[in-house]
This record gives C-alpha cells, sequence and structure tokens, in this order.
C-alpha cells in the first residue's frame, strides 16, 4: 500500500509539476499586483487628488469617461476610498459588448489615468490573471487548473502520511552529503511547512474554478454580441451610496453594475462589515429597479449561511491581503513552495531511477 502510494505520489508530482509551478509563480505576484503596478504605472493607479478629497458624482464621472471615449460606455465602476488609487470604470465598446476594458478615474478631478482604454487581458494584473487561472485557455484551462489544484490537494495529504516520521527531524537538512539526501530533506521539510498554505489555496482555487465550470453548463449563457445601452441608467445612480446606507448603516459601496436596455437593473456590491477580517469586498449585495430603485433582491453577508460566509473568505484566504505585508510575503512565499516541492520531488525521483537495476531482458 505504501508503495502503491508512492508510486502514484511520485508520477502525479511528476505529470503536475510543471503546471504547479506556473500556477504557484503566477500566485506569488499576484499577491504583489497593486504594488507592482503602482511601481510600474504609478501614473496610470494613483490619484492625483489628495485622498481625502471630496468625490465627485458618480453621474458625472461616468459622463466624463464616456465623453472622453466616445466609443465605448462604461458598464461598471469600482470605487476605493480613502485610497490612493483612482476609481476604476470598466467599459465596453459600443460594437461588442463582451470586449471588456478599463480606464483608471481620479475620482476627485475626473482626470483619467490614461488616454486610450485598456483591455482588461492586456493589463499587468489581467495577464497573470489569465494564465494563473485558466493558461489562457478559457473553459478547458479553468478545467486544467481545477484538476491540478485538485492533484496538489492529494499531494500535500499523500506526502503528509509518507513522510509523516519525519516530524520528528522536520528541520534537518543533511548538507555535504548525497543531492538525493540533501533534496529529500528539502522536500520533506518544504512540503510539511507548507502544507497548511497547499491545501488552502488548492482548495480554494479548485472550488471557484468548478464552480464556474458548473455555473456555466447548467445556465444558457448565450448573449448577445452587443448589448444595448439603457438611456436612463444614469438618472438615479448619485442616490445610491445614500439608499445602500440608509438599508444597512455603514455601508461601503466598492462597485456597481449599471442597466441594460436589457437588463434595467443596478447591481451593487459591497461590505455591510467594512473592514472586518477575511472578509471579501463585494459580499452584500444589492438589486435595484433602475426606474424606481425599488430592492428587488438583498443580501446582507452578516445574516447569511455559514457556508456563504465561508466562501465569501476565500477571496483574502486565497490571496493573503488580509493581515497588511506579513500575510503578504508568507503567502508569497507559499506561491513558490510548488517549485521547490516539483525541482526536489523530480531529482528524488530520477536519482531512483538511475540507481535501480537493469534487468537482464535489456541487456544485449
Amino acid at each position: 500500500m505504501r508503495k502503491r502510494l508512492w508510486q502514484l505520489h511520485s508520477w502525479l508530482g511528476l505529470f503536475a509539476g510543471l503546471g504547479l509551478v506556473l500556477i504557484g509563480l503566477t500566485g506569488s505576484v499576484l499577491v504583489f499586483h497593486h504594488e507592482i503596478t503602482r511601481a510600474l504605472q504609478p501614473d496610470r493607479v494613483l490619484r492625483e487628488s489628495p485622498v481625502d478629497a471630496p468625490r465627485l458624482p458618480l453621474s458625472q464621472l461616468i459622463t466624463t469617461v464616456e465623453t472622453a471615449q466616445p466609443d465605448f460606455w462604461v458598464r461598471g465602476w469600482l470605487l476605493y476610498h480613502g485610497d490612493e488609487r483612482r476609481d476604476v470604470a470598466y467599459l465596453t465598446p459600443h460594437a461588442d459588448s463582451n470586449d471588456w476594458h478599463i480606464v483608471t478615474v481620479d475620482p476627485a478631478t475626473g482626470t483619467l489615468g490614461t488616454a486610450t482604454p485598456v483591455a482588461t487581458h492586456d493589463t499587468i494584473y489581467g495577464w497573470f490573471v489569465d494564465l494563473h487561472y485558466t493558461f489562457f485557455a478559457d473553459h478547458v484551462g479553468l478545467v486544467l487548473t481545477a484538476l491540478l489544484a485538485i492533484i496538489f490537494i492529494f499531494l500535500s495529504l499523500s506526502g503528509l502520511y509518507l513522510h509523516r516520521a519525519f516530524f520528528k527531524t522536520v528541520f534537518r537538512l543533511r548538507w555535504g552529503q548525497s543531492w538525493r539526501l540533501f533534496s529529500s530533506d528539502v522536500h520533506k521539510a518544504v512540503g510539511i511547512a507548507s502544507l497548511p498554505f497547499n491545501l488552502l489555496l488548492g482548495f480554494t482555487g479548485a472550488y471557484w474554478n468548478i464552480a464556474h465550470v458548473i455555473e456555466e453548463m447548467s445556465h444558457d449563457h448565450e448573449e448577445a454580441e452587443v448589448w444595448t445601452t439603457y438611456e436612463g441608467r444614469l438618472d438615479r445612480v448619485d442616490e445610491l451610496p445614500a439608499l445602500a446606507e440608509s438599508q444597512w448603516p455603514g455601508y461601503a459601496f466598492n462597485y456597481v453594475y449599471l442597466p441594460t436596455a436589457e437588463d434595467q437593473q443596478f447591481y451593487v456590491f459591497g461590505q455591510t462589515e467594512p473592514g472586518a477580517a477575511l472578509r471579501s469586498r463585494y459580499g452584500s449585495t444589492l438589486w435595484l429597479d433602475a426606474a424606481s430603485l425599488e430592492i428587488n433582491y438583498e443580501k446582507d453577508l452578516r445574516n447569511a449561511g455559514l457556508w456563504a460566509r465561508v466562501v465569501d473568505s476565500f477571496e483574502p484566504l486565497h490571496f493573503g491581503d488580509f493581515g497588511g505585508l506579513v500575510s503578504k510575503i508568507l503567502w508569497c512565499l507559499a506561491g513558490l513552495a510548488p517549485g521547490a516541492l516539483t525541482l526536489s520531488g523530480a531529482l528524488i525521483w530520477f536519482h531512483r531511477r538511475r540507481k535501480q537495476p537493469r534487468s537482464p531482458t535489456s541487456v544485449v
């Protein structure tokens, strides 16, 4: 039993190794994507106005963007409160409503961060997200990365079982001896030290991808290539923050998806517990009729079921941005673990293969 488990562990590790390395490395980059983008493109992402400067009305900001970009219309708006980052406007061309772009906007001045909108997959964040979750292969890639995440969970658990005795000397590294012994010690030490992260990151990543694929397969998602603009979509947009605040005092209004002619509703996403640990920025939602602002649906995460709250925590837990710089560094290092495990595991496997005696039938 132990021998067969070791063989399965070895072969699956070799099979999934390169993919897990890519997922781990891109995940490490994504942990610090805000800092990387800020360093490389400060003019695009950082606001010119003071952080505490009053915001312009949202309708005015949207109009400013659409005036500057007459071939696009704004579909959604991401707001940053008390933050040095600009807001992000999500746009699509009039001719293709499935081709998403972004432009950053200073919320106090309306100044755009770029002269032209940037396709979401051409941003630093978008490029790494596509590689991390899909290997640039859309739904096939989602299935593949979900499979790799499941394999990663199995490798972590089987490695724990196979090397459980190693806990007695978990920090032992036999320097100055053979590469096989040193690689074995590194492999076991990294595997055990990173085990909680491996299980957490593997499970949350697999859940997101599998849930997305199931949702796509179980619903009809045939959409028109061109969505049409609902002319009244800005008439009452400036009332949304106050309405959400009256519904849930202290509510953080973080994102709004604007109505279309085909779907005349505002979709508001935010937090009823701003600053709460292990909460995403979008867990509490309101759907409102675009004309009357009648609430058609609401979800206050504080009153949601246990599983809904657990799933909402997946985002901060997966990206490690809940504990400031300390958690980010730990999560970044965790992203390097698959690379160390793959390299050390491959060295162990090849050394064992080389040591195996040849059978008589292989001798001429």
